[in-house]
């Protein structure tokens, strides 16, 4: 198995995944209110699913695309 990756399967930039070491909040990712719908994880290419996250900017992007609203 490979090493995951930093970058983010959709957009190839980084993906900022997990908690920042200086910080004590948790990763953006674990937000209750943040939502993976399965349009967008099948947009990620079979080769590079379960290999890395997807960027808060690609999920915020599909979200406005798809008119899913994320409640702050």
């Amino acid at each position: 198995m490979s090493k995951p990756t930093k970058l983010c399967p959709l957009c190839n930039k980084p993906n900022q995944c997990g908690q920042p070491k200086d910080s004590n909040q948790p990763c953006w990712c674990f937000n209750k209110d943040v939502q993976f719908p399965k349009g967008l994880l099948d947009s990620v290419r079979e080769e590079k699913k379960g290999k890395a996250c997807i960027c808060k900017q690609c999920a915020d992007d599909y979200a406005k695309r798809n008119a899913i609203i994320h409640r702050s």
